[in-house]
């Protein structure tokens, strides 16, 4: 029997999305198979690739730790970003005028 290779891949793509952790009715529901055949393509998978290609949790922990850690700087950069970008656009905004930054004569008491 001949298979599809792009069927092939998402065979491996669910049965890795499974050993990492995802539940396996969740990917049931996600891909409209049933939780029988994702446990039939996970043990094809541990076949064909072996244990050593499954993740262990010491190495899921880390994974997680380095995401979060990461997301935790993608936010800090969004933040600055926004704030740089706002900046940027009151200096736009500045610039636009004339002599912002300066008072006129007619600003100024006069002596008498």
């Amino acid at each position: 029997m001949r298979s599809n290779k792009l069927y092939d891949e998402q065979r491996i793509k669910v049965a890795q999305e499974a050993i990492h952790g995802t539940k396996i009715s969740f990917l049931a529901r996600k891909y409209s198979v049933s939780p029988s055949t994702i446990s039939n393509w996970v043990k094809f998978y541990k076949e064909r690739f072996g244990e050593e290609a499954t993740p262990s949790v010491q190495e899921r922990i880390e994974d997680a730790e380095r995401v979060q850690d990461l997301e935790t700087k993608m936010e800090t950069a969004i933040k600055l970003l926004g704030e740089k970008d706002l900046e940027i656009e009151l200096l736009r905004e500045l610039l636009k005028k004339a002599n912002p930054a300066y008072k006129t004569d007619s600003n100024w008491p006069t002596k008498r």
